[in-house]
């Protein structure tokens, strides 16, 4: 494969995540309508709305898991890990549609990312160590602008009444259950093919929001009108989006990718205005800019900590071989975590499926 080849692919990688972090956005503007009460429509309870995105995500990637290794043995750990993911994520996805019912997409455009920093939160609680200056001025950008400027807009918005922002924090909580997931799907991702592990946690969700709804008999109250919205959510914003951020990923790596898909949020704010005419304010512009100014910095700083790794440059006139060394740059047990977990959200919440 030649230089030009190399590329003009790495170009369509970068298009590829851009689409994905654009269809990605559609979850935010398309739930909000169905779970929000006091519209035109039927309300969908948000454990139904769960349960039909797992189950049409998961039938979306059956026919992608044909080609991969049939599974041998599952042992009794791999069924309990499969519990306990599914009951993560699912309890996830739930929180978060719970919350965006009574937010605003705008709000859960901005908060998106908020499984950036529950993953930095749990570093430091298992390697018990303190964030460097370099590491607190993104990590307070993205904390200043996700979390402290919109939830306290609100409450300014709203006399200080907290109940007007519980939908804030639910989103944000459910954030905090993606990052537990993220954690407990690199045992499973490790154990199996990746597509087949999207398939089983997405079933797995299914399984167990199904079981829910039996259980406390949860009507399942949906409206033909209602129908195309969620297979477009399903399909576009969850299946779709997975697809080409997986091929994004094998073209330009895991740092640039999820550089990249942090713009899920620009995306969001204007599907939400344009689709919702939701009215999008300087100050979700200003969080906007602190939240992606903040990842691209945590990002570009993970990004430069390398190995020791030869480079060979060859001199136009000689022809002969010099090596250069670049220097490993000494970072805290933190930062390394951070960087393998760059990677693992990618390999373990959307795993390479091997496309491309």
């Amino acid at each position: 494969m030649s230089v030009l080849d190399t590329v003009r692919k790495s170009h369509y990688g970068y298009y590829f995540i851009i689409i994905a972090a654009a269809l990605a956005a559609l979850v935010h503007v398309l739930s909000k309508p169905m779970l929000e009460v006091g519209t035109s429509q039927v309300e969908i309870n948000p454990i139904v709305m769960a349960f039909l995105v797992y189950f049409i995500c998961g039938i979306f990637f059956t026919p992608l898991v044909k080609k991969s290794p049939k599974i041998s043995k599952i042992s009794r750990r791999d069924i309990t890990f499969m519990l306990l993911i599914g009951i993560a994520e699912g309890a996830g996805l739930i929180t978060y549609f719970y919350g965006i019912s009574t937010s605003t997409a705008v709000n859960a455009s901005i908060f998106s990312n908020s499984e950036i920093i529950f993953a930095l939160v749990i570093a430091m609680l298992v390697f018990k160590e303190r964030l460097h200056i370099k590491e607190c001025i993104p990590f307070s950008m993205i904390i200043i602008g996700m979390m402290i400027i919109p939830i306290g807009n609100d409450l300014y918005q709203n006399d200080f009444s907290f109940s007007l922002v519980t939908g804030d924090l639910l989103i944000i909580f459910s954030g905090l259950l993606y990052a537990i997931d993220i954690t407990l799907c690199k045992y499973l991702s490790e154990r199996f093919d990746v597509k087949k592990t999207v398939q089983i946690i997405s079933f797995t969700c299914a399984a167990i929001t199904i079981s829910i709804i039996a259980l406390f008999q949860i009507p399942m109250n949906i409206e033909l009108a209602q129908v195309p919205n969620i297979l477009v959510m399903s399909i576009a914003g969850t299946g779709m989006s997975t697809l080409f951020f997986l091929m994004g990923l094998k073209l330009i790596g895991a740092v640039r990718t999820v550089l990249l898909y942090s713009t899920t949020s620009v995306f969001g704010i204007i599907f939400s205005g344009l689709i919702l005419v939701e009215v999008v304010t300087y100050t979700d512009i200003i969080s906007v800019v602190l939240v992606l100014s903040g990842i691209f910095l945590l990002r570009n700083r993970l990004a430069g900590t390398e190995d020791i790794v030869p480079k060979h440059k060859t001199s136009s006139s000689t022809h002969t071989n010099h090596v250069s060394f670049t220097k490993k740059r000494k970072t805290s047990s933190v930062s390394k975590w951070i960087h393998n977990k760059v990677a693992e959200k990618v390999s373990q919440v959307f795993p390479n499926s091997g496309i491309g």
